[in-house]
């Protein structure tokens, strides 16, 4: 004899799977229903605030305002050095959007987010608030599963003082003496804050394909004249203080192979970094345009250091409300 569900509940409930992974697994099926002539629906933020995943050392989350208009509309959106995909997250999407980015931690991390939003959500949302638990989480190991090494990330990146994934060590531990917001210490706030944006931001990425390779290869599997590439490499290293902050470093030289492959690209380029001689050498004028940003203070020298946004397009006659096509 068959039994019989309680009235109202699910075929999904009845077999154990709660609402919000029922939830999570709809959303997919929505997505991947749309798949076949009808472009997917624009995600935007549901909330009006400007999505970020955690800080990141050379991340571009303070220079959204002036940065994203220059990006213009394009088919396929490829940031090759994404990092905490601060720019991405933040962007009208485009069609085709692919994240890329050598460090695998970080893109463990936003895939398992992307995969499993809800258990990965939930193992963060019990994770206490803890010296001890951040010296656990500094002690990378490769041999975990997936989703606890995307919970030991987060935790690194969200509790550590810096508030840059990047520096987390044991003796960086974040932790408050006299500061509070809503009623607890301020670090809490804001690591329950983080906690909070993280389902949103996990359904961003349900369209973006996460790719873990060197970025000139990224850059010649995607070129085509429908690409847009963001390049935010790690900055030149005479323009800062600190020669190691990133986890993966680039040389001179390095800098200069790079510019070989954005100067043939077929694609409208557009890349990041301080001023400096070398980058005005590598993306010269006429051929690439600049757009100065905003002055920084390096604490570690003292000294200022301008922001600049190198394009091969004009950024001044194609906004980010223009089509590609207007643009060829």
């Amino acid at each position: 004899k068959r039994s019989r569900r309680p009235r109202g509940e699910s075929v999904g409930q009845s077999i154990g799977i709660g609402r919000s992974e029922m939830k999570a697994q709809n959303e997919v099926v929505q997505v991947i229903s749309r798949r076949r002539g009808t472009p997917p629906p624009i995600m935007r933020p549901t909330t009006g605030r400007k999505l970020i995943a955690f800080g990141w050392y050379g991340g571009k989350f303070s220079h959204l305002e002036w940065l994203l208009p220059l990006l213009p509309e394009c088919h396929h959106y490829c940031e090759p050095f994404s990092g905490s995909a601060a720019v991405l997250l933040n962007r009208p999407p485009s069609p085709i959007e692919t994240y890329n980015d050598l460090d695998g931690e970080v893109v463990n991390f936003f895939r398992v987010l992307r995969t499993q939003k809800n258990r990965l959500t939930e193992a963060i949302g019990l994770t206490p608030f803890s010296r001890e638990e951040f010296a656990l989480a500094c002690a990378i190991d490769p041999r975990l599963s997936p989703l606890e090494r995307a919970r030991r990330f987060y935790v690194r990146a969200r509790q550590v003082r810096t508030g840059l994934a990047q520096t987390a060590s044991i003796g960086r531990w974040a932790n408050c003496k006299n500061t509070s917001r809503a009623g607890m210490s301020g670090v809490i706030s804001r690591w329950f804050g983080g906690i909070e944006a993280l389902p949103e931001i996990a359904d961003r990425l349900l369209r973006v394909q996460i790719e873990n390779r060197p970025a000139i290869d990224v850059i010649r599997l995607y070129d085509s004249p429908k690409t847009l590439f963001y390049c935010d490499p790690p900055y030149v290293h005479g323009t800062r203080g600190d020669s190691s902050a990133y986890g993966h470093e680039m040389s001179d030289d390095e800098h200069q192979n790079l510019a070989k492959a954005l100067n043939v690209a077929q694609g409208m380029v557009a890349i990041s970094n301080y001023q400096c001689d070398l980058m005005d050498e590598i993306y010269p004028s006429p051929k690439w345009h600049k757009v100065i940003g905003l002055k920084r203070t390096i604490h570690s020298t003292k000294g200022t250091r301008i922001e600049v946004l190198w394009t091969n397009y004009n950024p001044h006659t194609v906004s980010a409300t223009q089509s590609f096509l207007e643009f060829m």
